[in-house]
């Protein structure tokens, strides 16, 4: 539909997507983010929807992620992969929420020091896995395909 590409403001030019970078400074720290916006080809008015928006925010809390020395969202998904276990089953095993691997994973919240620190445990020590998902009911892939079992 060509109606959602013209601008709001002017309606007569069309919205062009455009990607640049953004520099951004954190606790003291500056970095490059990417900057998701649209510009009008008519007025030049520069505006983001609700996708750009939040992809801006996204990039803005993956740099300060960086900074803090937590785990990105990135990270967090391939750690959650290498210890075969859903978004779902993380939640139930280290808590958080229903949704919170959803939201670290998409770099939508930032997940607290202690979780930063649960997570690396339990990804550098498999003893500790194991453990935390023992004491939570959670089915777990053990190396040995001969040995699945519920722990609980």
């Amino acid at each position: 539909n060509t109606n959602n590409n013209i601008c709001p403001l002017c309606g007569e030019g069309h919205l062009q997507h455009r990607t640049d970078q953004e520099e951004v400074e954190y606790k003291g720290s500056k970095g490059i983010t990417a900057l998701y916006y649209s510009e009008c080809d008519a007025c030049g008015s520069e505006q983001a929807d609700a996708t750009q928006t939040r992809n801006n925010k996204r990039a803005m809390l993956a740099f300060k992620k960086k900074v803090d020395g937590l785990l990105m969202g990135c990270e967090i998904k391939a750690l959650r992969s290498r210890l075969g276990i859903s978004q779902a089953q993380a939640a139930v095993i280290f808590g958080g929420g229903p949704v919170a691997f959803s939201k670290y994973e998409n770099d939508d919240v930032m997940q607290s020091e202690a979780m930063d620190k649960l997570l690396r445990v339990a990804n550098d020590v498999p003893a500790a896995f194991k453990h935390l998902a023992q004491k939570a009911g959670v089915y777990i892939n053990d190396p040995l395909p001969s040995i699945n079992k519920r722990y609980s």
